[in-house]
């Protein structure tokens, strides 16, 4: 088991790249995060690809909803587990729109 607010917290900080904001531009979504092996929700709100919030809580209709493994989601950040492989290996559940998941990716990898 990962302490896994670090790796959020990272995703959070990669708001403040001119080339992440360039790609995610007018993005304003809740990305919720919901993690099987701790049971814990965590919450990132995206303001206009510019910025966005880290908070511990859960909502009742995310425009994102990732399930998870903490060691999974560190994995992928970490670069030592393919993003794709995971979620076709039902290692990753992602529901939300396709535009919004492929957004998303940029934010993990």
């Amino acid at each position: 088991m990962t302490e896994i607010k670090p790796y959020l917290q990272k995703m959070v900080d990669r708001f403040a790249n001119p080339g992440v904001q360039a790609a995610l531009k007018g993005f304003t979504k809740t990305l919720q995060f919901k993690f099987t092996d701790t049971n814990e929700s965590w919450l990132i709100r995206a303001v206009n690809g510019t910025s966005a919030t880290l908070s511990q809580e859960i909502v009742e209709k995310p425009d994102i909803l990732v399930t998870i493994a903490t060691d999974i989601l560190a994995g992928i950040m970490d670069k030592k587990i393919n993003g794709t492989t995971a979620y076709m290996q039902r290692k990753i559940q992602v529901k939300g729109a396709m535009e919004d998941m492929l957004k998303l990716q940029k934010l993990m990898l």
